[in-house]
């Protein structure tokens, strides 16, 4: 107690730190506040228009869909991105971010329908009236978008965002469309294409999504003449004149046979004819597939005759669903004797590789089927009509039961195409539709030819996106839907050829800039001339109809890829003095992006301006729970943004961001957010340490000259010199982790367990104006300078709380500023060639302060400080000492080593003030230090060239700097604190 008393009677001669930089973080009050002054100063736009006269650097924004709020991976994607601009900023880029939204599309379109109640009034509703609905629902949720992406802490020129749905953005779309047009890319044709019976429209590959689902898994008779089957096999009727034989059919689509046009066997198999569960029957399947085929149906092997498969050429079957159809038995290479029965059933209005069979053949393209997966009136049997798709497939199964025409039926789990929106299964549908050949102009291989050009963080993305592009022959640009770009085309009713052309688009793409898409809406064939979109001798280029009241407009919209696809046109090549161009430095999205909008900007790129519109690609993973499932509602991992802000923080959101390694999938979890907050904490603890010890130090006016500051504060300097450079290197690499990895650790222990918990005793305990206080201080403001910008683009919050802290009558947001720039001070002087190793080296031939040198000599230190805080702390276990200042440290470093050569070479270089000894006390955190000429009773070190020895300090211990010491003075002060109480 005594103890205790007198080290609290020379409290108040300390210099005690002190700030009113609170010791919790009050985020929920805090961050709010900051947001608010960021908006007051209009610092979310003007951060965009920073470094305006210098080297640009252009992220893209890709635009969020303008409907419902932003969840946890749009927080990942555009955290990611305001990081990469605010790190940008600070490298001294001007980095202008113009916000985006695509607007039009089938998600709004069901809302609107669902909200007003117009799904069974869809086809009378004043389509201009349905537009302002879908319009009015994006205008909502843009704007709660928007504030939730400041929320974020996401600067950007909302001023100037971009709206895919702005009537001058839809004319834009439509420029880029008449481009395509003008180069011959625009095709107009029937085939069968993926369909969505939910959302009712045509599907491109970029938006099929393959999951596994069960479906049935039945094998099908089509009955062979009797005369066919006697002449094919001959011997076979001799035996059994009565014998019924069928070709065995394989498929997973029951609903596809009232479809059926043909039957396809591979020319160069061999087909067994197998002897049937029923009596009677026979069935025809490839001969190497005979074995399993039986094992399917449960029964025995029986071969009754083989023959090669040219024998069935030109023969036909019955259709198992009717008495009097028969179709085509045809041979074709395309068919696969690896599965099934290798006899294939084809449907040409059903499926792709159907359809191009049935162009190859002639066959009927029959698809009756409407657009919400419902048989039509022309469909045969009759009984079909108006059932849907899974419906029929249960009649299907039943009928073909009954008739007898049903060998077998199972299920198989197996991989197929749905829906990416509703995640419904598909069905294929043979429509007339809008396609961008990619064969044209060699498209694909120029924008093969492209990626090569482009960047890839992480560098996988290129193979990814280059598989995408390589497999794709057409873009089906066309879409069944009514909110979005129309496609400007005439359709003749005489002869039902389209007419579109380049002139005519741009001219409705001019009256589109001042009235929006709902222009098409508003105008009818017949005065189209009168208002100038058609001449005076306008016909039909296929033939020559000139009547304007027999043509229909096009209703189908333009794939809302497209929409986003051109944004490089419609944003990035508009001169609008925001320091946009082509190309951007920079898209960044999620990796399903690689079939989405990096595919589509990449195509438009190539046609509009002959190559790729950006110069790099990043992209990250999905995120995932901590038993690597993707967020579900129906597993019931789904974490909200908020959730993480109103628990945690905006800044540990950003932390858990920017600490992930984005190059795969991400993990959150509640362990680890924690781990992110403990994180943030210390970094949070370092500022205020640093601050508090900032009161009554001003830069201007207190700061120590570098090359006068003592060696540890030198050492300190260079330190943060590393850190800053290596900082931004990896900002400029995109490699955040390693930011987060930096800043953590010399947080944690460049700074805590080192410097300030060295410097402590000179910054509380010396003359407040002394010049080993104003030299760490120094330090210190530099630090804390270096420091808060560093993690600014990250820690957007605290950085903007810190810097209030130090930056005396500061101006601007930490965000309109640069990073601190700090120099190497032992770089100064330096001529000597730093590749020859420095052992080599005498004293002669280096400056003392080479920066080889210095770093060598420090990392020398480094070893000895651990080594003699090992030795202590053994001490400390044995219960010898409590704390390293009541220790004595004798060091006996090898005379003949190099280390000593090193310490030897180093203690010249310090300054008149200063000894080896000395720093050495500091370093440790001990109170005496000796350096004897022998090892005799000194301990081995874990290094060969130290030897130390610990001991408790002689002397009394000062109860003011706690160091112990042999003189004292009557209140038992060292002699230092003792001039220092004396001089206050």
């Amino acid at each position: 107690m005594a103890e205790q008393k007198k080290e609290n009677s020379f409290r108040s001669t300390l210099n005690l730190p002190k700030t009113d930089f609170s010791i919790r973080a009050n985020a929920n009050q805090k961050e709010p506040d900051i947001l608010q002054h960021w908006e007051n100063q209009n610092i979310f736009e003007r951060a965009s228009d920073k470094n305006r006269t210098k080297s640009t650097f252009i992220l893209h924004d890709g635009p969020p869909y303008a409907n419902g709020h932003l969840h946890l991976g749009h927080a990942l994607t555009y955290i990611l991105k305001d990081i990469v601009c605010k790190s940008k900023r600070m490298l001294g880029y001007h980095a202008p971010l113009v916000p985006g939204w695509d607007c039009h599309g089938l998600p709004i379109e069901l809302k609107v329908t669902a909200e007003h109640d117009i799904e069974n009034k869809k086809d009378s509703i004043d389509p201009i009236v349905f537009k302002k609905y879908c319009r009015d629902y994006a205008k909502r949720w843009i704007e709660i978008q928007k504030k939730e992406l400041k929320e974020l802490g996401k600067f950007a020129d909302y001023e100037h965002a971009y709206r895919t749905m702005d009537p001058a953005y839809e004319s834009k779309i439509l420029e880029a469309f008449a481009s395509f047009v003008e180069g011959g890319y625009i095709e107009h044709k029937g085939k069968t294409v993926p369909w969505c019976a939910s959302c009712q429209t045509v599907l491109a590959s970029a938006e099929i999504e393959y999951n596994e689902r069960k479906d049935p898994s039945i094998y099908v008779c089509f009955t062979l003449d009797s005369d066919v089957a006697r002449e094919v096999f001959p011997i076979v009727f001799e035996k059994d004149p009565a014998i019924n034989v069928s070709l065995l059919v394989w498929t997973t689509t029951p609903w596809t046979i009232p479809l059926n046009r043909a039957v396809v066997l591979n020319p160069e198999t061999e087909y067994a004819l197998i002897q049937s569960k029923e009596e009677g029957q026979a069935i025809v399947v490839a001969r190497n597939l005979a074995d399993s085929v039986c094992a399917a149906l449960g029964i025995e092997k029986v071969e009754l005759a083989c023959a090669d498969a040219q024998v069935f050429q030109g023969k036909k079957v019955l259709h198992p669903l009717h008495d009097d159809f028969y179709v085509p038995v045809l041979l074709d290479d395309s068919v696969l004797t690896s599965e099934g029965t290798a006899v294939l059933h084809t449907a040409p209005g059903c499926g792709p590789e159907d359809y191009q069979l049935g162009l190859k053949y002639g066959l009927e393209i029959y698809s009756p089927l409407d657009g919400a997966g419902r048989y039509t009136n022309e469909i045969k049997p009759a009984a079909l009509e108006g059932m849907t798709v899974p419906d029929g497939q249960i009649w299907v199964l039943k009928t073909l039961t009954e008739r007898g025409k049903l060998a077998h039926k199972g299920s198989i789990r197996h991989s197929y195409p749905h829906c990416w929106r509703c995640h419904n299964g598909l069905i294929f549908r043979a429509t007339k539709q809008w396609f961008c050949d990619l064969k044209k102009n060699s498209l694909t291989r120029r924008a093969l030819d492209a990626i090569e050009g482009v960047t890839f963080v992480p560098e996988w993305g290129k193979n990814r996106l280059y598989s995408f592009v390589e497999n794709r022959s057409e873009w089906c640009i066309s879409r069944q839907r009514q909110w979005g770009v129309p496609i400007p085309a005439l359709l003749c009713e005489k002869c039902e050829a389209p007419f579109l052309e380049a002139d005519f688009v741009r001219r409705v793409a001019a009256r589109v800039a001042k009235n929006g898409i709902e222009y098409w809406d508003s105008i009818t064939p017949d005065k189209m001339v009168s208002e100038g979109l058609l001449d005076q001798s306008f016909a039909c280029p296929s033939c020559a109809n000139a009547d304007l009241t027999t043509f229909k407009q096009e209703k189908d919209i333009l794939d809302v890829w497209f929409d986003s696809g051109v944004s490089s046109y419609a944003v990035l090549a508009q001169k609008n003095n925001q320091g946009l161009g082509i190309p951007a430095d920079l898209y960044f999205e999620g990796s399903d992006q690689h079939r989405g909008w990096f595919q589509s900007a990449l195509l438009c790129g190539v046609v509009l301006y002959n190559h790729a519109p950006m110069r790099a690609i990043a992209t990250h993973g999905f995120i995932v729970d901590e038993q690597k499932r993707k967020m579900s509602k129906s597993v019931g991992n789904v974490v909200a943004p908020q959730d993480v802000v109103d628990r945690y923080s905006r800044d540990i959101l950003r932390l858990w961001v920017a600490s992930s390694d984005f190059s795969g999938d991400i993990v959150i979890s509640e362990k680890l957010l924690q781990n992110v907050a403990e994180m943030y904490r210390k970094i949070r603890n370092t500022c205020r340490f640093l601050l508090s010890n900032l009161y009554d130090f001003d830069i201007a006016k207190n700061a120590t000259r570098f090359e006068n500051l003592y060696a540890l504060d030198q050492y300190a300097m260079v330190k943060l010199y590393d850190l800053s450079q290596k900082v931004q290197e990896a900002y400029d690499e995109y490699n955040y982790t390693s930011v987060v990895h930096l800043l953590n650790n010399f947080c944690t222990n460049d700074l805590s367990a080192l410097y300030l918990d060295i410097v402590k005793d000179r910054l509380y305990v010396e003359h407040a104006q002394s010049k080993q206080r104003r030299g760490a201080q120094t330090v210190i403001f530099h630090t804390v300078d270096v420091l808060t910008k560093l993690m600014a683009p990250i820690l957007s919050f605290l950085a903007e709380e810190v810097s209030d802290y130090y930056q005396s009558g500061k101006g601007d947001s930490i965000h309109l500023q640069d990073f601190a720039y700090i120099r190497d001070i032992w770089e100064d002087g330096s001529n000597n060639d730093p590749t020859i190793p420095l052992h080599t080296q005498t004293q002669n031939t280096f400056t003392l302060s080479h920066p080889i040198f210095m770093r060598s000599s420090w990392e020398i230190l480094e070893i000895l400080r651990d080594n003699v805080l090992k030795a202590i702390e053994g001490k400390r276990e044995q219960g010898l000492i409590k704390h390293s200042l009541e220790s004595s440290v004798r060091i006996f470093i090898e005379p003949d080593s190099h280390e000593a050569n090193m310490l030897s070479y180093f203690e010249k270089t310090l300054a008149d003030y200063e000894t080896l000894n000395g720093l050495l006390k500091d370093w440790c955190i001990v109170s005496q230090v000796e350096r004897p000429e022998s090892k005799e009773g000194l301990e081995q070190t874990g290094v060969d060239w130290l030897k130390v020895a610990v001991e408790h300090a002689q002397g009394v211990k000062c109860p003011r700097c706690w160091k112990w010491s042999t003189e004292s003075d009557q209140q038992e002060l060292c002699p230092r604190c003792s001039v220092i109480v004396e001089a206050r």
